[in-house]
């Protein structure tokens, strides 16, 4: 199980925080993951581009100095928000075997100047033999701008801006088109039904794990998976046909999730090395 945004399902610390690190990190988890957004001198740890839902402070965390978010407070707790300085400080200490996921939260194509800080940072978590770093981004070029610079950066792959399923209440997004078999892809191959669904889906599947080269993991969203299953094509399968014996991550899994158990036999089936949860305490009482 990966620790998503370091909850462990307990509800006594907010999501991204140093407190919550410390609780999952004292529980024995072996594989955790936070969202990282550059600031304007470092990094925090906030899944939003803006501070407004996540703390007390408001405006776009990239014009923002990393003194003035310390005097913030994550929303409804008394924690301050997490600089990634502060994570790798921790993490850097930890003793034992640990897979540390850092999700780059900017989808738009950043700077050379901020890829190569975003590397600088991270040094003292690569530097821990105990530890293995995963970078992943929804916005692919930024990983390939990354590996650039750094080639031996391990780096997963999520294609949810290329393919996805789609869901009823989501905000508009990328793909901008539910396509002829029922997935969110703009690309040409869905614009018309002319070859079986499990045919489009593989081809689809092969062609975007080519998107970075050697990813040591990809991330797969439940919908997407639950639905290539029921038009006859495991993706899970695909990928690793693709890349190899690489990691399979199905996300995200909650204990009170309307389809709970649904989802969580369909990715245990599927194949999956690995589910991301908020809700790590509960899902191990139920996999127990």
């Amino acid at each position: 199980m990966k620790y998503h945004r370091l909850l462990s399902g307990s509800g006594l610390h907010p999501p991204n925080s140093l407190s919550a690190l410390r609780e999952v990190l004292d529980g024995g988890a072996e594989v955790i993951e936070f969202d990282v957004r550059a600031l304007s001198d470092g990094f925090v740890l906030l899944h939003d581009a803006t501070l407004e839902r996540e703390t007390t402070g408001s405006g776009p965390a990239a014009t923002a100095r990393s003194a003035a978010v310390r005097e913030l407070r994550l929303r409804g707790w008394d924690d301050p928000p997490t600089l990634l300085d502060d994570v790798t400080a921790a993490l850097a200490r930890h003793t034992g075997t640990l897979k540390v996921q850092v999700d780059f939260k900017e989808a738009m194509p950043v700077s050379a100047e901020l890829a190569r800080r975003l590397l600088h940072a991270l040094e003292p978590l690569r530097a821990n033999a105990g530890l293995r770093i995963v970078v992943g981004c929804l916005g692919d070029w930024n990983l390939r701008l990354l590996r650039r610079f750094d080639p031996s950066l391990p780096v997963g792959l999520d294609f949810a801006l290329y393919l996805d399923a789609p869901l009823m209440d989501e905000m508009p997004r990328l793909p901008v088109r539910v396509n002829v078999y029922g997935y969110l892809d703009d690309h040409p191959l869905g614009f018309a039904a002319v070859i079986p669904p499990a045919a489009y889906l593989q081809d689809r599947i092969e062609s975007l794990c080519r998107l970075i080269p050697g990813p040591v993991e990809v991330y797969l969203r439940k919908e997407f998976i639950r639905a290539a299953l029921a038009d006859g094509v495991n993706p899970v399968t695909v990928v690793r046909e693709s890349l190899g014996d690489v990691g399979v991550d199905g996300w995200t899994v909650n204990d009170g999730d309307p389809d709970f158990a649904a989802d969580l036999r369909a990715l245990l089936d599927a194949g999956v090395s690995q589910i991301t949860t908020d809700t790590a305490l509960q899902l191990a009482t139920v996999l127990e």
